[in-house]
């Protein structure tokens, strides 16, 4: 055999340590694990206070033409907890990378979001796409959250005591609402109420009396609570007209007087259990909530024979305005694996993936587009219609203003403040929650 030169030898060992290598890397090849490579990265949590069911189907759905999706998850939370949750998981590094949350928590939450700049998302882009109160996600700095959906305040009403008061369509002003009250409004000799119209007045035993008042506010010109260059200025009494009005002032009047005795809009009182209980006891003929309790009313009693509409508006009103809960996809600041958790978030706001989310939890998507489809159910199609009106507010904290709000009415109700002084009071004590 003719002798092997050294340079060879070397050559011959190095082929084989290639050949070793390959082998090793081809036998233990799973795919590419950077977060340059992978479109999602590692991993991507997402955490809210929206049934987890229905993103765990949508999920699934989402699967089986994206592989890579796999690694986003979805955590629901208790909402009297999140916030306090959030906190305590990002303090300990071990928060989610995004939220899906409500634009009533934007203020709260703000310290701890990543705005996306508008140089990613253009206010064009937002215009163009979404429906104008979506717009509260977006802030000077940026944009806090991708609007995602909607929950708006509708009507529901109890057609068989609207009927044997003679009335064939509820009513579609806050004029024809007065008149309702003396055709359906029962009480006996002493002035005790055994059918009510409206629950108005109280804030104990009306489960939504705060996004009542907010849509009053929104109908009568409130400048509600506006972004400074270094604080929110709360406006609540102050019109966007040059009229003088006082909204806030005006709104708590005429909400008081549904549960003044000596009035002829007297038409609910603190003896009721709440609202929602009086409703579904046929007790109250008009009741007003979020569109997505729909089903849930529909469950609790079968019987109920009613339907829903929008929310009653002013006689000349030329501008409507309801309130309603957006929800938005916003970023954790501080994340590690910032690009993929926004792909993520961008991928849940494609319109097959709102639509199918806002089908299973009976929410309305903040789409145009989507919103100009039609519905396809009475009832969704009333929600989609009260959704291009709806919009949302600065809220301090859902529990603080409800707090300070139900304080306003009590102290009315109570005689222990006129309205005037009650409105400034509850303005001040706003201004401080911030």
């Amino acid at each position: 055999m003719e002798n092997i030169r050294p340079f060879q030898v070397g050559l011959l060992i190095i082929f084989a340590l290639i050949g070793i290598v390959s082998l090793f890397v081809l036998a233990s090849f799973k795919g590419f694990s950077s977060n340059e490579v992978k479109m999602y990265g590692n991993k991507v949590e997402i955490w809210g206070t929206l049934d987890q069911s229905a993103f765990n189907q949508v999920f699934q759905e989402i699967g089986r033409t994206d592989k890579e999706f796999y690694v986003v998850n979805y955590s629901q939370k208790d909402s009297r907890t999140f916030e306090n949750e959030l906190v305590n998981a990002i303090a300990e590094n071990r928060g989610p990378d995004a939220v899906v949350m409500s634009h009533e928590d934007l203020v709260t939450f703000r310290p701890k979001l990543q705005p996306i700049p508008y140089s990613t998302f253009p206010e064009r882009t937002l215009k163009d796409n979404y429906i104008d109160g979506a717009e509260i996600f977006a802030r000077p700095d940026g944009l806090y959250a991708i609007p995602f959906l909607v929950d708006p305040v509708i009507m529901y009403w109890n057609r068989d005591i609207l009927a044997a008061s003679g009335l064939a369509v509820p009513p579609t002003t806050w004029e024809a609402l007065t008149d309702v009250v003396s055709r359906v409004t029962l009480r006996d000799a002493t002035r005790n109420i055994l059918q009510a119209t409206v629950a108005f007045g109280e804030y104990r035993n009306v489960v939504r009396f705060k996004e009542v008042l907010l849509t009053l506010l929104m109908q009568s010109g409130s400048r509600l609570v506006e972004e400074g260059s270094d604080r929110y200025i709360v406006a609540l009494d102050q019109s966007t007209a040059t009229d003088g009005r006082r909204p806030l002032s005006t709104t708590l009047q005429f909400y008081v007087e549904f549960s003044n005795a000596s009035s002829p809009l007297y038409s609910w009182n603190r003896t009721f259990q709440d609202d929602t209980t009086a409703f579904l006891g046929e007790k109250l003929a008009i009741y007003f909530t979020y569109g997505s309790e729909a089903e849930r009313l529909r469950s609790q009693n079968p019987n109920l024979n009613f339907d829903v509409a929008g929310i009653p508006q002013g006689a000349g009103a030329t501008v409507k305005r309801v309130y309603g809960k957006f929800y938005g996809l916003a970023m954790i600041r501080g994340g590690t694996n910032s690009q993929g958790t926004y792909r993520a978030l961008v991928k849940l706001s494609d319109p097959a993936i709102v639509t199918s989310l806002g089908d299973r939890l009976s929410l309305a998507p903040a789409s145009r587009g989507l919103l100009a489809i039609p519905a396809g159910d009475p009832i969704r199609q009333t929600i989609f219609n009260q959704t291009l009106i709806s919009r949302g507010w600065l809220d301090p904290g859902p529990q603080k203003s409800s707090e300070i709000l139900g304080q306003m009415v009590e102290d009315v109700v109570s005689n222990s403040s006129r309205t005037a002084g009650a409105a400034s009071d509850a303005s001040r004590r706003l201004e401080l929650a911030f």
